[in-house]
């Protein structure tokens, strides 16, 4: 066993650059890299494009062109670790900030706080949090405490000088912050309480007025509760109560003229219903529902012109709307696209910002095998003009396309998943393969560019996702499947993905391995541990393998309901837990395997990766532990990341 503790002027050694991988270091270090133009927006006016940009420094600034000819007008950034982490256009010249702060050593972190700036850098100003005029104030004309966070709910589109943050105070995460809308005024932070949520640790939706008619939170025992009120001077009323799993409300949007509220609903049927409230009468209207896939609405300009389903490629289901224009112009570019309106089999097709005029938008183009694009697109004259790729660094030339695919379990049960075949891979080839697990694991995988897979593929193995009992977006009834079957029908789900593609004459049989993060990390140390026949090598990354552990370490022990939740989605069965414990299983493991840790950790903190690299030692099975400073749950150093693939790759280079 290598016990190794990284430090960064050790990241990569000399092995690692020589060692055949299947692709060359440049390749790995431009799939490490993080994206270099994310947040696109447009000014209310149409006339400038801003967009979050990477920097020489690896922090984000941003950079604002003028929507005609993409010229640079400016860049806004900030000095020591400060960075750009979020933003909105407040009018057309005002633009509002998140602070964010980025330390090469300890990541990315943002406590809430709001920065207020002119387009071309004048008239700054701190309108929120610590450093601004109420929060340096005593006592007198404060609404927050300064040791408070907000995001911004809602931009009140008819007034350019305020915007309305929910806020809420630190330090009461654990036990529950009453979020509180506040209009802040962009230009000197002058603020106004607009009220209060009824329920602790959750959101509010606002209506045009700033007026919080919407509530989710949850209580002690893990119960999401929502609650709604007709107008300001109503009385809250409770819409639903439901136990983690047993179905919830939640809030999508409040119609331009206050009269629906938008929701989704699962407390009735397994996957979501979306419905609409009527804010005078209370009468409730079921939209849309799918009896198989959870409901995606697709809202622009607050209205709801669609509904997407999920099953593998999405499918969309369009409405009759007011903004007949609108839709229209989108659905055309769908068309264009896809060659047709109802399935993004080819193109995924998402507007990300829209003129106050709706006279022009930026859509983001993306599929599986390439990296996403973003457009500017004049609906008046129907053209558009491409901007810039998320990723110009990674050539998407050559990179394979994502298949999604289908099977029954052994037990009767319809599992989807995603298939991407290796370089060239040639039909009935069989190729080495690498599962994929998702992480959550109560999330899911959907069809579209990622990185992985993509390091993968191009090295040669062909990868298998796959959407297991348990995951979301299959209705509720699907997701609870999962609960207690951590380490049982959820693996075998996984198992039997595997056997598929081995039965469909894509796999080798003999060079199967298995990686995967957080719950997916879990699960690569658990499947070849049940199956220890099938997989050969296995990539363990930021995993719980401990479950015990889960009730005394980490963040979730924290969580008010924390407790309540686990024992929900592990059971209480205090045998089949331990069952269900890579530490406790470790003997069956005959696959080599890499465990990857973050020292800062919360979720999965590093006593999982000791405690089962300890039962590896002690069953004398051939293991490695790399436990990496300043990094978390997830690693967000480039050169972190480039050290995981190269160790990966190096690993699966045995199979």
């Amino acid at each position: 066993m290598k016990n190794l503790i990284f430090a960064l002027t050790l990241l990569i050694n000399p092995y690692l650059m020589t060692a055949d991988l299947g692709v060359s270091k440049d390749f790995i270090e431009r799939f490490s890299s993080l994206p270099s133009y994310t947040n696109v927006d447009i000014s209310p006016d149409g006339k400038m494009i801003s967009v979050i940009t990477k920097m020489p420094d690896e922090k984000k600034g941003l950079t604002i062109f003028d929507a005609n000819d993409g010229s640079l007008i400016n860049t806004i950034t900030f000095p020591k670790e400060e960075e750009v982490a979020d933003y909105v256009w407040a009018n057309n010249e005002r633009l509002l900030i998140r602070i964010g702060y980025f330390d090469k050593k300890w990541g990315r972190g943002s406590p809430g706080e709001y920065f207020s700036i002119n387009y071309d850098s004048s008239k700054p100003a701190y309108v929120f949090g610590m450093r601004s005029r109420a929060g340096q104030q005593k006592t007198k004309g404060k609404v927050i405490d300064k040791r408070s966070s907000g995001y911004i709910e809602n931009i009140l589109e008819d007034d350019d000088n305020h915007v309305v943050l929910a806020a809420s105070p630190w330090g009461k995460s654990n036990t529950g912050a009453y979020a509180i809308a506040v209009r802040i005024n962009v230009y000197n932070g002058q603020q106004k309480k607009l009220g209060k949520s009824p329920l602790a640790g959750g959101s509010i939706v606002t209506d045009s007025k700033g007026v919080p008619r919407f509530a989710v939170g949850s209580d002690i025992n893990n119960n999401t509760v929502t609650m709604y009120r007709a107008s300001k001077t109503d009385d809250w009323e409770e819409l639903s109560r439901a136990p983690f799993g047993e179905g919830e409300i939640y809030p999508v949007n409040i119609s331009k003229d206050d009269s629906f509220i938008y929701i989704l609903d699962s407390t009735e049927t397994s996957t979501t219903q979306f419905k609409k409230i009527n804010t005078q009468t209370g009468e409730t209207e079921v939209v849309f529902h799918h009896p198989r896939f959870d409901a995606i609405p697709q809202i622009i300009d607050d209205e709801v012109l669609g509904v997407l389903v999920n099953p593998g490629y999405a499918k969309a289901y369009w409405f009759e709307v007011d903004n007949v224009e609108l839709q229209d112009s989108i659905l055309q570019v769908i068309q264009e696209f896809n060659g047709n309106i109802d399935q993004f089999n080819k193109k995924q097709v998402g507007v990300v910002a829209l003129t106050k005029k709706r006279d022009k938008a930026i859509l983001s183009i993306a599929d599986s095998s390439s990296s996403p694009k973003f457009w500017l697109y004049d609906m008046k004259k129907n053209k558009m003009r491409y901007l810039f790729a998320m990723w110009p660094e990674i050539d998407d030339a050559g990179l394979e396309a994502e298949v999604p695919f289908k099977f029954k379990n052994s037990d009767g049960v319809t599992i989807y998943g995603y298939h991407t075949p290796a370089k060239n891979q040639q039909e009935g080839q069989k190729v080495p393969l690498i599962v994929i697990p998702h992480g959550g694991p109560h999330a899911r995988d959907v069809w579209g560019f990622d990185p992985d897979t993509h390091i993968l593929s191009q090295a040669g193995y062909g990868v298998v996702k796959v959407n297991f009992r348990g995951s979301t977006g299959y209705g509720k009834e699907f997701t609870k499947l999962g609960f207690g079957e951590w380490g049982g029908d959820t693996q075998e789900d996984i198992i039997e993905a595997t056997e598929w593609a081995i039965e469909q004459g894509i796999a080798d049989p003999e060079r199967i391995g298995i990686y995967g993060g957080s719950f997916g990390g879990y699960s690569a140390a658990m499947a070849p541990m049940l199956r220890p026949d099938l997989y050969k090598a296995s990539v363990a990354y930021i995993g719980v393998f401990d479950l015990e552990m889960l009730y005394n370490e980490g963040d979730i022990k924290g969580i008010k309901w924390g407790g309540k939740y686990l024992d929900k989605t592990l059971g209480k069965d205090p045998e089949k837990i331990k069952a269900m414990s890579p530490v406790l299983q470790a003997h069956k493991l005959e696959a080599p395997i890499i465990i990857v840790s973050g020292k800062e950790d919360q979720r999965a903190p590093i006593e999982h990766a000791y405690a089962l690299s300890k039962a590896l030692e002690v069953a004398g099975k051939e293991h490695e532990l790399i436990i990496v400073p300043y990094e978390g749950h997830g690693f967000r150093q480039p050169a972190n990341r480039l050290m995981l693939y190269t160790k990966m790759l190096e690993h699966f280079s045995s199979l």
